[in-house]
């Protein structure tokens, strides 16, 4: 059977909302808001909407917990769980599937705009190709501070026609040129190939509500550490040429007599 996934996880450092959130259609606002805001985006652009399914919402559920359970946030999980395995667990036999993760929004609005103003999240919400949506959302607490944790899950179960008029394509092509402040979202799978490992994507927030958010923030984001390694590199290397270039001349100083060491 072919089938191809996408995975595509957000991250974002934003302040929490007091309310509480289930896994259930119907008992969350957060996940009717959110799956709304999903809808009227392809509403728009005229591709067909997504449909909740149970059996999706309950794999959604599943990793939440999941990363609740194991204090990770990612697509795949310590012990090399992938969205997928969390799908096939529940019965739910796709064709196309794909993920979107957040964690640290204030409400619904906020995270649906940080996953639209980035390419490949946005490609994910367009996608034609998915028929069914299921989502997660649970207030817990995560990385030291309560939260909200949301998952996202799109589908296309095998025998499930999707609008044959458009196609992913399409859905790059609505979404080419958005840029955010989120990066590093992994691409398409095709059934059979390795797991992309896919990087933690990151929201900055202009401030910070502790003294270690942004430690956490950069050393989260391999953009940012790279760039902190690179300057510290060059640091080190400025360091110890100072010290051969002072060293050098003392030396020679020494030797010529003009500098008496005591």
């Amino acid at each position: 059977m072919k089938r191809s996934a996408i995975i595509i996880i957000l991250l974002a450092t934003l302040l929490v909302p007091t309310g509480s959130a289930s896994a259930s259609t119907g008992q969350s606002p957060w996940i009717g808001q959110a799956i709304a805001l999903a809808n009227r985006e392809r509403k728009a652009r005229g591709v067909p909407e997504l449909t909740m399914n149970p059996t999706l919402e309950w794999a959604a559920a599943t990793k939440l917990s999941d990363m609740e359970k194991g204090g990770y946030f990612a697509h795949t999980s310590p012990s090399g769980l992938t969205p997928w395995s969390f799908m096939d667990k529940v019965g739910y036999d796709y064709h196309y599937a794909g993920e979107n993760l957040a964690i640290h929004f204030t409400d619904p609005e906020s995270e649906h705009v940080a996953w639209m103003q980035s390419e490949k999240h946005c490609q994910n919400i367009l996608d034609p190709r998915f028929v069914e949506i299921g989502m997660a959302a649970k207030k817990t607490f995560f990385e030291g501070r309560e939260t909200m944790l949301v998952v996202e899950m799109f589908g296309a179960r095998s025998g499930q026609e999707s609008d044959t008029r458009l196609t992913k394509e399409d859905a790059i092509a609505m979404c080419k040129g958005n840029v955010s402040s989120v990066s590093g979202a992994s691409e398409d799978r095709q059934a059979g190939t390795p797991v992309p490992q896919g990087r933690i994507a990151l929201f900055l927030s202009p401030d910070f509500p502790d003294p270690n958010a942004f430690a956490r923030t950069i050393s989260g984001n391999v953009y940012g550490a790279a760039e902190l390694l690179a300057i510290a590199v060059f640091a080190i290397a400025q360091t110890v040429a100072v010290f051969l270039f002072v060293r050098r001349i003392l030396s020679r100083e020494t030797r010529e007599g003009v500098y008496v060491s005591r």
